[in-house]
């Protein structure tokens, strides 16, 4: 059984008041055998000092990544540093980080650093959690797919860096007192832990009924829809894509075997007019437009947080990673999710949450047997339950 602390701090000028802030809310009396901690931020702390004093004065693996906007029962906001201990005596934690990541080793490094901490446990691991780089030659789901494979399918949940700055120019990834800008951190959890994980992204009424095949493509770059190529195909149903504002169309793949759509968002227009996306674009697979707007974004957030309370019931608590262009969408009002969330999960003072906005989820969803299969996601409300 995992038992979950939180903390929140915005004391950026002094490390000695933000650690005894924070110390003030985790109970260190109360940890088991076995801890770790979770931490979402702002950029800024990365440099205050306040990581490698907190690593010191915890003396156990904190693990994680900065972020648009954080939050948990303590706080929320853009400007704060949100840490959640997880602490149990049959459950085991083990962290780690790879080196600097490129296209020509990145696959290398990560079966290296997932070698090395499956090592440090005493038992398999049941899941992993990943915080990524924000690399430009190493989006979408070429991470989370070499891992998947080096893994042999563990399920994988976690979260590309953000921070406040939506063209990504300062992202971290963290591991004690390490913070690198193009290294991926991983945790490994095994033992007496069953998680499960929800996912939730643009609500079907705001779905296109009408569904198209991918006739052409290569992994995530789409070339050809019905046979046309893809930005003929869009402009015959009157979608437009632009190239400055490309990541504000849906796309809803229905992958083989799946039970429900993922969403993927384009990434960029190629020279060639065709679509670098979130994810794999398969070809034969069925795709449809979606529509996020305010709407569609409660909406999701309003089924995400049911489906919480109601598998939170037998489970002890919730880390969150809603996509970075909720929060961003929502401007003027940008922190009505985050009051959402709070106000609900008053109702479960039982069941102890954190949040940080992603650049992109990871988080695996059941096929048509049931069984978890790891995608990719954007747009998304992903949340893992343990």
């Amino acid at each position: 059984m995992v038992k979950m602390m939180t903390a929140y701090t915005t004391e950026l000028d002094e490390t000695n008041d933000a650690i005894s802030e924070i110390l003030s809310q985790i109970d260190k009396s109360a940890l088991l055998k076995n801890s770790v901690g979770i931490i979402t931020c702002h950029f800024d702390f990365i440099d205050s000092g306040l990581l490698e004093a907190l690593h010191t004065e915890l003396a156990f693996d904190i693990i994680g990544m900065t972020t648009m906007a954080s939050a948990n029962v303590n706080g929320s906001g853009m400007f704060g540093l949100s840490l959640s201990v997880l602490t149990s005596d049959d459950v085991f934690f083990a962290a780690g980080m790879s080196e600097t990541l490129e296209v020509d080793n990145y696959r290398e490094l990560l079966t290296e650093t997932f070698n090395e901490t499956v090592a440090k446990l005493p038992c398999p691991p049941k899941f992993m959690i990943t915080f990524s780089p924000y690399h430009r030659e190493l989006r979408g789901n070429t991470l989370p797919k070499a891992l998947n494979e080096i893994s042999d399918g563990l399920p994988i949940w976690g979260s590309f860096a953000t921070n406040t700055d939506i063209s990504y120019d300062d992202c971290c990834t963290i591991l004690n007192d390490a913070t690198e800008a193009a290294s991926l951190a991983m945790l490994l959890i095994g033992g007496a832990v069953e998680p499960e994980f929800v996912n939730v992204s643009i609500p079907a009424q705001n779905i296109n009924n009408n569904r198209a095949v991918i006739t052409e493509s290569d992994g995530d770059i789409l070339k050809k829809v019905n046979d046309l190529p893809v930005l003929e195909y869009l402009g015959s149903i009157g979608v437009t894509v632009m190239k400055d504002a490309s990541t504000t169309v849906p796309f809803m793949v229905y992958y083989e075997g799946s039970a429900k759509p993922v969403a993927l968002g384009v990434f960029a227009i190629n020279d060639d007019n065709t679509l670098l996306c979130g994810g794999e674009m398969p070809v034969g697979a069925q795709i449809s437009i979606g529509e996020i707007n305010h709407d569609s974004i409660i909406k999701s957030l309003e089924d995400s947080l049911r489906l919480i309370q109601e598998i939170g019931k037998s489970h002890n608590a919730v880390l969150m990673l809603p996509c970075v262009t909720r929060y961003v969408m929502l401007s003027p009002k940008k922190e009505i999710e985050l009051e959402l969330i709070t106000e609900t999960m008053k109702k479960s003072p039982e069941l102890p949450y954190s949040l940080g906005y992603s650049g992109g989820e990871i988080c695996p969803v059941r096929d048509d047997s049931g069984k978890y299969i790891n995608r990719f996601h954007n747009y998304t409300f992903s949340a893992c339950i343990i």
